[in-house]
This record gives C-alpha cells, structure tokens and sequence, in this order.
C-alpha cells in the first residue's frame, strides 16, 4: 500500500532525519512511503502539482493533524486531506491528545474548559469530534503518533478484505468496475471531482459503502485492460452499476 504522509513535519529543522524514521515507520508495517520531499521541487507551483501528483499514486493519506501556528491543524495539510478525500482515497490522522476540538482550543487558549468562544468572540465548533467536522468526519483520527496510525490504518484494511467485498462472483465484477473507474480518477485519466458520490450514484449504494471497497480493494492488482479508454471505463462501470443494483 503506498502511503502519502502530510503534515507540518516538512517545516522540520530536522527533518531529513525525521523522513527517514517515517520511512522506516511506513516500511515496518508493511506501506511504502510518498513524502512530500522526495520529488525535490523548490518553485511553489511545481511543490504544488509534485505533491498532489504523490497523493494521486497513493492509496490512503495520513496525516500528522496536530495544532500548527495555533490550535487547528496546518492548512496545507488539510487542502490536501480534502483532494485525497474527492479522490476516493482512505483518509487518516493523528494527534497526540484524545481531546475534543473544544477542549483543545481551550487549553491551547488557557480558557475554561467549558468555554464555547475562542479569545475573539468566535463560536468553537462543539460536536465531540477531535477536530473540524470536514476533517472528523471522513476521516479516521487516532490518537497517538503516526505509528498507531498506520498500526489502525493496515488492521482496518484486513478487515475490510476479509469481511467487507461480497462472496457473489457478479457483486465482485460489478465492484472491481467502480473500483477500476476510482483508480482512473486517481491516475488523472478520468476528471471527476466527485468520484465517491458518482460510484454510490450509479451503485445507489451509502458513499461510506464505497470507501470500505475502496479499503476492500485497497493493494489488490486489477485485472489489465491494455485497449481500454477512459470512455470505456465509465460505461463500464455504469453497465455494472446497473447489474449490481439488481441482484444485491
């Protein structure tokens, strides 16, 4: 599984040291790494196309979504979460603290805990949730380094592998369609901007159903189609969307 690490870390004063213990981190459980740093970029254009080329080639993102300058995560980091998540692609963070985001800007404010406005008056978001919804939500938040991280990311894997893709050959075929034309999308072969919701419209199936394939299919070759064109994929998986929905 290839795995892009996002986060502040690149701001590092060590942080050719610390990439190579996050390569060793990533390789002992089994991912191989895309850092940010590795296509050697300098020009903030380039920097900008070389890291969402990376997040194209991965599988899942994870991303180091500690306070950054303040009490919510680096902004880059999040932009990227958001293409990663328009992508298809399975989404997780870390944070050091198991604490909800109004408890977190509270303390990062020195405030009462009880405090629901931040020191300029604006309301802090109160769901529970370790951070903003827009990251909460989709993606999964561990708390603790990025090793618990990847040690929840591949257990989720395997366990979608093994419980989440159905036994019927047919409902396999139709699946391994929607999970060719997300892999298009993610190659920049297919321009589609809301590739999950158009897989859960033409299966009508939840768009969380299409992330566990995703996670299901997450590392598994599919078979080649040398003469195919991205036209084709999207019939494909239209006609498959189709079948799937008549005998689920």
């Amino acid at each position: 599984m290839k795995i892009y690490l996002a986060g502040p870390d690149v701001f590092r004063p060590d942080v050719l040291e610390w990439a190579e213990s996050a390569r060793e981190i990533c390789r002992r459980h089994g991912c191989e790494p895309l850092l940010p740093i590795d296509h050697g970029e300098t020009a903030p254009d380039r920097i900008f196309a070389a890291n969402l080329e990376l997040i194209r080639q991965a599988q899942a993102v994870v991303a180091n979504l500690n306070p950054f300058r303040g009490a919510e995560p680096d902004s880059g980091t999040c932009f990227e979460l958001g293409y990663a998540v328009a992508l298809g692609k399975q989404v997780c963070g870390y944070v050091e603290r198991g604490e909800t985001l109004l408890a977190r800007v509270n303390r990062i404010e020195q405030a009462d805990p009880a405090r629901t406005r931040d020191d300029r008056g604006m309301a802090i978001e109160d769901f529970g949730l370790p951070l903003n919804l827009m990251l909460a939500v989709p993606a999964l938040i561990v708390a603790g380094s990025l090793e618990d991280c990847l040690r929840q990311l591949r257990g989720g894997a395997r366990e979608a592998t093994a419980a989440k893709l159905p036994d019927d050959p047919l409902a396999r075929t139709a699946i391994e369609a929607a999970i060719r034309y997300l892999r298009w999308v993610a190659d920049g072969r297919i321009a589609d901007g809301r590739a999950v919701a158009t897989v859960a419209a033409q299966y009508k199936v939840g768009e969380e159903k299409v992330q566990s394939w995703i996670a299901a299919w997450s590392g598994i070759a599919l078979a080649a189609h040398p003469d195919c064109r991205p036209d084709d994929i999207v019939r494909q998986m239209r006609i498959s969307g189709r079948q799937f929905r008549s005998f689920r």
